[in-house]
């Protein structure tokens, strides 16, 4: 075809792909070039500023005559905006800066040897062997973090994938690990990294000698900030950003020149007030007119700053605790505590915090004018005895030595005598799920029950996951028991093109057509690309929980780990031959799935018939030890809370009422509506019975590909209001429950869990015969019959006269045997 033949969509696609070609090929021989040990890249706050822990490393470090073959690369995100940092380096032969972002950037990442940054690298890096990565966070948490936030997990997933990637993990003190670390970012049982105890590098400045602090003072004048006289009382306003979210924080500059201009007139001659934002908002601040004079500008270091005033005023932000260290008062200004809670939350009470709390800017000025009167009000008075318990808890080790014994542990490898320690060990198994797409179907459904009946305190789960990016995988990743562990893999592996080629044959299916040399380099790629989203972490089991995509089957058998294993949820080869409008949509990613299996310990299928079925017809990829079963389990309380609501409206009332006015039998049938299935028979059975019992009805509750053809067809039927097809519904058991019998009509089932559903509500069943329904109802705890539209009518009519067997069903029980069966079928017991 001629090149002005194509639409113009596909040329500006097809351009757009050629342009970024260059760059990506680039990045990936950047990857490629050997780790420089003597190359040293340091970050802050995402290229926001030479600031904080960083900055005092990379400055000991380039001052230190033992360290002179050192290079140092500053990530800046815009160099132009802080032309001044750059500028005190111009002509430096050993340091150097890169906009964050660009070529210069990704090759920094990849051939660094020591890596520094107080917050996170971007999802796309991944630490590469022989490199060394140092995270030392930007402050001991105050505000809940992590997993203790609303947002939990999945806010928190960059953040603990750059911590299960650091080798070494800064810390202030046992609480900071404890309460952050290990607890608020789960790093306990899966951190590889060591928690480096020994005080903040950045509060070493708050120690500053006189002629120190006398340039710290010219630094601010030259900046315009008015500090007064040398013998003014500097009184520090530094609040913490407000909002819902780090990455967009609400804009209170207004409200903060407001509670400036009041301070400043409250106080007496002989006070400064100054104000401090954080690097979030800042730029919001610095275009606010009344802020002129008083905001201490991003460049001067905010450790500097606090070596130099007498008051700290501050609200939730845990700059306090680097404070700590100078003895100076802190006073705490909280007129939102209680909306600030209601979305965030502290760690401290009331009563642990080192200085008094004031509501109103009348408040907080009379807490200032009492500092050193030895009143009622004075703050050394009220809160001596708590400042100095506080200060021993949080800031141990804040002396004006930090520096140099971080570099002690990280560079020259000395540690005798240094609180070094390995993230703390319980006596919980790891354990890895891969939990599949995330969207609503069967496979869903399962591996969210599992999360939420494990045993979590024998169990340390975590889950992976891909892109998020619909409301409906929003809704089930939301539904993730709050326990679990989540890591998030968004970004693909940066690969190059002809290796990525021999990528996409592996993932359909072609391993036999790779050349040996080719494959050990997609295998390497994918150790990299596991490393990326979980970093060093071991764990003592990986498993598959979907077994349908060979992208992750693939990644997860270079996962390091005790055991792995791979889930098989129907009949999969019969899934790999089942056609839907003459295509075949699992006929490539099954075959590769397959070729996987060599990379797994144990190939689990949800019922004994179905792992029968799955050896037999699968016995070419793996020996027949390697097949075993585990039932799913059941979420009992989520199904009886839903049974419990009322059934929508909509639903039974779009039903037509029966001839005599008499409440109608409703059947119904919950599943995705695809051949598999079998809604055709289910609609001929159902016609079958209609016969013989006019008054029944029939809801279907499910999507799928079928959804317009079987809608058509009972149309054609003449069932039109007797049948109802739902849809896919957040609460099927509120239907469920609301009907008289539960029917399924499907030629095969890995384990027919709607069924168990059912049983858990108190339905009578009636099914379809194959191999795995004995999984799910036994002799005599419902009605199996053959797979044919007259005995399956047949089953519907003995429903109807109350002759379908219905004894009670003990799911709690049920869970008991399954979850016993899931350890042995994981190879967590014999």
């Amino acid at each position: 075809m001629a090149l002005h033949t194509r639409p113009a969509r596909t040329i500006k696609r097809v351009a757009r792909k050629i342009g970024q070609a260059g760059p990506h090929e680039i990045r990936v021989a950047y990857r490629s070039r050997p780790v420089d040990p003597d190359l040293v890249v340091y970050e802050s706050f995402a290229g926001n500023g030479m600031l904080c822990n960083p900055e005092a490393i990379f400055r000991a470090l380039l001052a230190d005559p033992e360290q002179q073959h050192l290079r140092h690369v500053w990530v800046l995100a815009d160099l132009s905006a802080y032309a001044s940092t750059v500028a005190e380096f111009a002509g430096h032969d050993r340091v150097r800066f890169v906009r964050r972002g660009s070529l210069g950037y990704h090759r920094a990442l990849a051939t660094a040897g020591l890596l520094v940054n107080n917050a996170t690298f971007p999802p796309d890096w991944g630490k590469r062997p022989g490199q060394t990565y140092l995270n030392t966070w930007h402050g001991t948490p105050l505000k809940a973090m992590g997993y203790d936030e609303a947002q939990g997990g999945w806010g928190a997933r960059n953040v603990l994938r750059n911590f299960l990637m650091a080798d070494y993990l800064l810390s202030t003190s046992p609480f900071m690990s404890e309460q952050m670390y290990e607890h608020a970012y789960r790093l306990t049982n899966i951190a590889p990294g060591e928690l480096v105890e020994v005080g903040y590098p950045r509060t070493d400045l708050q120690f500053a000698d006189a002629a120190g602090l006398a340039r710290t003072r010219e630094r601010l004048r030259a900046a315009g900030v008015g500090l007064g006289g040398d013998d003014d009382t500097l009184v520090l306003l530094a609040p913490t950003w407000k909002g819902e979210s780090f990455h967009t924080p609400r804009n209170d500059a207004a409200e903060l020149a407001e509670l400036v201009d009041e301070l400043d007139a409250l106080l007496p001659d002989g006070h400064r007030v100054l104000l401090k934002v954080h690097q979030q908002v800042y730029r919001h601040a610095a275009v606010e007119p009344r802020l002129a004079g008083r905001l201490v500008p991003n460049a001067v270091p905010t450790n500097a700053v606090l070596g130099l005033v007498d008051v700290l005023v501050t609200d939730y932000s845990s700059i306090f605790f680097d404070f700590l260290s100078t003895g100076r008062p802190v006073l705490f200004h909280t007129p939102d505590r209680d909306e600030y809670d209601g979305y965030r939350g502290s760690y401290l009470g009331l009563d642990e915090l080192p200085g008094p709390r004031s509501g109103t800017a009348a408040e907080l000025a009379d807490l200032v004018r009492a500092i050193g009167t030895g009143s009622s009000l004075d703050p050394l008075v009220t809160h001596g005895t708590t400042y100095a318990a506080a200060r021993a808890r949080f800031a141990p080790q804040d002396d004006g030595g930090a520096t140099q014994r971080v570099i002690d542990v990280v560079v020259r490898g000395r540690r005798e005598g240094l609180a070094v320690r390995r993230t703390r060990r319980d006596d919980r198994r790891t354990l890895m799920l891969y939990l599949g797409g995330m969207m609503s179907n069967g496979i869903t459904s399962s591996a969210l029950n599992l999360l939420r009946t494990i045993d979590h305190d024998r169990w340390d789960v975590s889950v992976v996951m891909g892109a998020i990016n619909n409301d409906d995988r929003r809704a089930n990743a939301d539904s993730i028991d709050p326990r679990v562990r989540q890591l998030v893999r968004t970004t693909n592996a940066t690969m190059s093109k002809s290796l990525w080629r021999t990528r996409r044959r592996l993932m359909r299916g072609h391993l036999d057509t790779i050349a040996p040399a080719a494959l050990q380099r997609v295998d390497a790629a994918l150790e990299q690309d596991w490393r990326r989203v979980a970093g060093a972490a071991r764990f003592d089991h990986v498993v598959d929980f979907s077994g349908y995509s060979p992208a992750w089957t693939f990644l997860l058998g270079h996962a390091p780990a005790g055991s792995r294993a791979v889930w098989q949820h129907n009949d999969l080869l019969a899934d790999q031959m089942r056609e839907i409008r003459g295509k075949r949509p699992h006929a490539n990613n099954l075959r590769a799935v397959f070729t996987s299996y060599s990379r797994f310990d144990h190939l689990v299928s949800v019922s004994e018939a179905l792992r029968d079925v799955n050896a037999r017809s699968l016995s070419a990829y793996a020996p027949p030890e390697k097949f075993v079963a585990a039932r799913n389990t059941i979420d009992v309380q989520r199904i009886l809370t839903g049974a419990a609501e009322a059934a929508p409206e909509e639903v039974f009332g779009a039903l037509k009422p029966t001839a005599d006015g008499s409440a109608p039998f409703v059947f119904v049938a919950v599943g995705r509506l695809s051949p598999e299935k079998n809604h055709q028979r289910l609609l001929e059975a159902f016609c079958i019975a209609q016969r013989t019992h006019p008054e029944i009805r029939l809801v279907v509750v499910g999507d799928g590909p079928l959804r317009a053809d079987l809608t058509a067809r009972a149309s054609r039927f003449g069932l039109d209001g007797v049948v109802l097809f739902a849809g896919l519904q957040r609460n099927p058991w509120a239907i469920m429950a609301a009907s008289q019998c539960f029917v399924l009509s499907s030629d095969y089932e890995g384990q027919p869990m709607v069924i168990l559903e059912a049983r858990t509500i108190g339905l009578p069943v009636v099914s379809t015969s194959f191999d795995s329904v004995g999984s799910a109802v036994g002799e005599g705890e419902g009605l199996v019959v053959e797979r044919s539209a007259p005995a399956l009518g047949a089953g519907m009519v003995a429903a109807v006269e109350g002759r379908v067997p219905r004894p009670d069903f003990d799911p709690a029980t049920y869970n008991e045997v399954v979850l016993q069966e899931f350890e042995r079928a994981v190879g967590a017991t014999a």
